[in-house]
């Protein structure tokens, strides 16, 4: 008995300085959804461990299975496990169940500080040292630096697209003059206010090259299939002079075939040269044959030619078709970026100057920081001030500094701005 009760103290001590990392008001603490547990009991080893409370509010324990834990007290849920355990040992000792919270459920800030969103809570936290941890206030002066370096960033943007853009519209204008069979580009419409432009002129400079190219590359292709259809018309016109001519010859043999067989019908001709003169005649039809035959290859091979022609114009077509589509919507996506980058440059330059200057102007009369705090099914939102203990799922709200007169809908932008091409002057 002795020994049971220095085992109750001993483990009551241990209790107590597991206990002592908690809040100051631990005791009060009711848990809830996501905070995270230390369970230890001396007696039955294999419980102990850590355990997170389930979206459905429960703790699942080995053994003793789910209990149900939101808004209950640590206190409670020790008191809970012990009398579980003693009904499952069936009149032994009753044991001793310890617990504490290594991980609280978090808060959120919100607001006006530089990094708003959720974190871990730790006991004890005021809302000082909440918006410590958020970075604290909204530093207008930040906001100003950052605002220098956006501007530099969006005018090299803008430069860099309306570059883009001016070679996008000048290959537009070459591709279309491809299409259209012509030696020379027109200047586009975009252009006729910067005629002079030495950047301009260079870049439609280098596209007229590329036309000339192109066109060149064109005219020797054609050049070169027309002279094979020329050699091919040649040997056509060889090879029906040289069947004219054996056709004479023929014509010569048949009637000396019918001499001779008139004389051979009377037993005057020799026979040998009957035979001779038969078969040249049949050499002669069977060259006019041989002839006739490579006439038509030639036709075929002339015709396959032209066709090959129209081929390499159509395809060249198709391409130039291709390419001038994708050109324009590589120069319409640019100029909704352009659009972008310069009324970004705008709030850059403009609007969020004005504003970060007015909320510098205006940071000594911060307005009250607020707690949102669920109480149960209610939830109610208060003032605090920066000493007020902040619990685990409340949300801290700090107001944004109200701005007087400023409208950055009524923002205009810079009158460079406002014609990208300018960028490129």
């Amino acid at each position: 008995m002795m020994k049971r009760r220095w085992t109750e103290v001993a483990f009551a001590v241990g209790t107590a300085l597991l206990l002592s990392t908690a809040a100051v008001d631990a005791e009060d603490y009711r848990l809830g959804i996501s905070d995270r547990l230390k369970v230890k009991v001396q007696e039955w080893p294999d419980l102990n461990g850590e355990y997170a409370v389930t979206p459905d509010g429960v703790v699942s324990l080995p053994l003793i299975g789910n209990i149900s834990v939101t808004g209950l007290r640590l206190n409670d849920l020790t008191e809970e496990i012990s009398n579980r355990l003693a009904r499952r040992s069936e009149g032994a000792e009753r044991p001793l169940a310890a617990a504490e919270i290594v991980q609280y459920r978090p808060f959120s800030i919100v607001g006006d500080v530089q990094r708003p969103g959720e974190y871990p809570y730790r006991p004890g936290l005021t809302v000082l040292q909440a918006i410590s941890i958020a970075g604290g206030y909204y530093r207008a002066e930040l906001g100003l630096f950052r605002l220098d370096r956006d501007v530099a960033i969006a005018r090299g943007e803008i430069r860099t697209l309306s570059m883009k853009q001016t070679r996008l519209i000048a290959r537009a204008a070459r591709l279309t003059a491809q299409l259209a069979a012509r030696k020379d580009i027109p200047l586009p419409s975009e252009f006729n206010d910067q005629k002079d432009n030495s950047v301009i002129l260079a870049i439609m400079e280098s596209e007229q090259a590329t036309l000339a190219l192109a066109n060149e590359t064109a005219n020797s292709e054609k050049v070169a299939l027309d002279e094979i259809k020329s050699l091919y018309q040649r040997e056509i016109a060889s090879l029906r002079g040289q069947i004219d001519a054996l056709s004479q010859e023929d014509a010569t043999i048949q009637q000396q075939l019918k001499d001779m067989r008139s004389l051979s019908a009377r037993g005057l001709a020799l026979m040998p040269t009957l035979f001779n003169l038969e078969r040249a005649a049949a050499q002669i039809a069977n060259e006019q044959m041989n002839m006739k035959t490579a006439i038509v290859r030639a036709e075929e091979n002339t015709t396959l030619a032209e066709q090959r022609l129209r081929e390499r114009d159509l395809e060249r077509d198709r391409s130039n078709t291709r390419d001038l589509q994708q050109t324009k919507e590589e120069l319409a996506e640019v100029r909704a970026r352009l659009k972008t980058a310069v009324d970004l440059l705008a709030e850059a330059e403009i609007s969020a100057p004005a504003e970060a200057r007015e909320r510098l102007a205006g940071q000594a009369q911060r307005p009250d920081v607020t707690l949102v705090r669920r109480d149960g099914d209610t939830t109610r939102e208060f003032v605090a001030d920066e000493t007020t203990l902040v619990l685990p799922n409340d949300v801290v709200k700090i107001p944004r500094i109200p701005l007087k007169g400023y409208d950055s809908r009524n923002s205009t932008n810079l009158s460079r701005a406002d014609n990208p091409e300018e960028q490129i002057r």
